[in-house]
């Protein structure tokens, strides 16, 4: 790969380091360490039940929602560690939308969902 095209520190829009993720006891991401370039495809790949999901699911820390689970490390975003939690989570998720392929629905009544983006 050429060197300009390497998104690492400052190029980068996202840089991930030393990450760890639990579900409760459970270490489900393990010193997670990349960079995303700005303005360019990513894709990650591999089998399932490998972390990819739970990987996606840190940049916008929907794990918030589900009592147990904690992400550890730092991913910065624009400069900006997200899992400070002195950052307000609806303008981190307003920034960083995720799209699954199977509709993943908030831990809420039907009703609550639903009001969920209206009440933002």
């Amino acid at each position: 790969m050429p060197d300009q095209a390497k998104p690492t520190g400052e190029n980068a829009a996202l840089q991930v380091r030393n990450l760890d993720f639990f579900y409760g006891d459970f270490k489900g991401l393990s010193n997670v360490n990349l960079d995303v370039a700005n303005k360019k495809v990513t894709a990650f790949i591999g089998p399932s039940g490998c972390g990819k999901s739970t990987l996606l699911r840190t940049f916008n820390r929907m794990y918030d929602l589900y009592p147990g689970q904690r992400a550890e490390g730092e991913i910065i975003f624009h400069g900006k560690n997200l899992l400070d939690k002195s950052q307000d989570v609806n303008l981190v998720r307003a920034k960083i939308g995720m799209v699954f392929q199977k509709p993943t629905p908030f831990p809420m009544t039907i009703y609550e969902n639903i009001a969920f983006g209206v009440r933002l």
